[in-house]
């Protein structure tokens, strides 16, 4: 039999008389440590954070210390201080020997510390707050206490009827004081009915209300913004007015019998003079061919003409119809037939029309720049980039005046004046302001030098022809500024003629050129 080596089988009792396996200790953590060292690194991380932002805050405080508040705080503040103080909860911490900075740090695995914020004080109010003077203290509190406890206003039960009535009442009053104008009004050569005087007079209240609205006062520069015009008052004002020009005496004439022989000389003088630049009077229709294409222009739709940058559509061409307001595209379609009159005439001089002068024409949107932006902000100097503007006759300018109303302006350079022409008669004394300023930082920024205004005068005619109703302010506008280009004044239309001018302007944007019949 072989011999038996020595036998693996272990034997019953082994395990315990063998001693016991020596384990090495690993460097990862057991399930049992793994708690101990994550709380302790989470403490490390949030000790570190809040030594940061206290850094932070010491820093911040030293560099830029905050002022320092009122003594007085608030009860808002103090109440939540007080609730912030009762809502903090007991600590739950066992007493221990150690340091305050190791007892504020140690925290459990459940807690996680939160950041609170910075105190808050809040700033005093006059409702909170006492000052030095008991006095005015009281009367705050009085004038708080009564805006709080004003009692409610009550309409009386007849408020309205009374209201009602008493607006019955002006509008009576407004009615005869406008019939009485009227009739002053027609004494002195007005021609159209009562309805379109009334119109008439509208407008006029409208354009007040609206120069009154922009009146600058003196203390602080600043627009009224609730300016309310009575149109009673305003009526009454045009009434005593009327009366004033009807019943003024004139004055007597000198006793100087040398005199009469030199008065006359002068009104023969004055009538030889007055035939020979009296201007020819306008026809009352356009020929019948001219008149048969007005009629097949306002028939037409989509565009009807162009000129130059400009073109008008069917809609714009209706509004040269009767009663209708111009728009900017008619009184621009306009003015540039005037300003390309003007280069025709210097580039065939001898061909030419005559009595045509320089002039440039702005188109309507010059003005709302000027008088809104100003001169630098509107860029008003790229307008004329290509252009003298000083060595034009006149500057030609459609002014707008809120939408209400069209007048016309001029720069005159060849007469030295500044001209505003107004149907409605009033004077402009903006339009003049505005203009002298442009032409002096024009001058200064073409020119380098602030324009020399010796001898320049504000001038508007005398005898500008009025309108009588409330819509074509428009047309006399595109009929001054025609009339200016040629140097026609004193013009030669009048209300009566704007029928006629309405359908010759048709003529003359339908064929894109002017009429030569002034």
């Amino acid at each position: 039999m072989p011999q038996a080596g020595p036998s693996t089988r272990k034997r019953p009792g082994d395990d315990s008389l063998s001693p016991p396996v020596r384990k090495h200790a690993r460097l990862s953590m057991g399930s049992s440590e793994s708690g101990t060292l994550g709380d302790r690194w989470r403490t490390h991380v949030q000790t570190g954070w809040v030594f940061a932002v206290n850094t932070v805050e010491l820093v911040r405080d030293t560099i830029f210390p905050q002022p320092s508040l009122p003594t007085h705080v608030s009860r808002a503040a103090s109440t939540h201080s007080s609730m912030s103080s009762a809502a903090a909860p007991p600590s739950t911490s066992a007493p221990s020997t150690s340091s305050p900075t190791d007892a504020e740090t140690e925290t459990t695995p459940s807690q996680t510390p939160v950041l609170k914020p910075s105190p808050s004080i809040g700033w005093p109010s006059t409702s909170v707050t006492k000052s030095y003077y008991p006095q005015v203290d009281r009367e705050l509190q009085k004038k708080l206490w009564l805006k709080q406890h004003r009692p409610k206003r009550r309409k009386h039960i007849f408020e309205d009827q009374h209201k009602a009535k008493v607006e019955a009442t002006k509008a009576v009053r407004r009615e005869d004081t406008l019939k009485q104008i009227y009739v002053l009004q027609k004494e002195k050569g007005y021609s159209a009915d009562f309805p379109t005087f009334r119109g008439l007079m509208r407008k006029q209240l409208q354009i007040q209300r609206y120069m009154e609205s922009t009146r600058v006062f003196p203390r602080d520069g600043k627009r009224s913004e609730s300016v309310e015009v009575d149109d009673s008052a305003f009526l009454r004002r045009i009434l005593e007015k009327a009366r004033a020009t009807l019943n003024e005496p004139r004055p007597p004439p000198p006793h100087t019998p040398h005199m009469k022989e030199v008065r006359y000389r002068r009104q023969i003088k004055d009538i030889e003079l007055e035939k020979r630049l009296r201007a020819p009077t306008l026809p009352s229709s356009l020929p019948s061919d001219a008149d048969a294409q007005v009629d097949a222009l306002l028939k037409k739709s989509g565009v009807i003409s162009k000129y130059a940058r400009e073109q008008v559509a069917s809609q714009d061409i209706a509004r040269l119809k009767p009663a209708l307001w111009l728009n900017d595209e008619i009184i621009n379609f306009y003015g540039a037939l005037v300003l390309g009159r003007s280069e025709g005439a210097k580039e065939n001089s001898p061909n030419g029309p005559k009595n045509v002068l320089a002039v440039h024409y702005f188109s309507t949107f010059f003005w709302p720049k000027l008088v809104k932006e100003g001169y630098e902000k509107g860029r008003l100097s790229k307008w004329t980039k290509k252009l003298d503007l000083f060595s034009k006759d006149v500057i030609l300018i459609p002014v707008n005046h809120a939408n209400l109303h069209w007048t016309a302006a001029a720069i005159n350079f060849r007469q030295k004046r500044i001209e505003s022409y107004d149907s409605l008669g009033d004077d402009r004394p903006s339009v003049y302001k505005h203009l002298r300023e442009y032409v002096d930082q024009e001058h200064r920024n073409k020119k380098k030098a602030p324009f020399d205004f010796t001898g320049w005068v504000d001038y508007t005619s005398p005898d500008i022809p009025q309108q009588e109703n409330g819509y074509d302010c428009g047309v006399f506008t595109c009929q001054f500024l025609e009339s200016l280009s040629r140097g026609a004044e004193p013009f030669n239309f009048s209300q009566k003629d704007i029928p006629y001018l309405r359908r010759r302007m048709i003529w003359e944007i339908g064929n894109a050129t002017l009429r030569t019949e002034y």
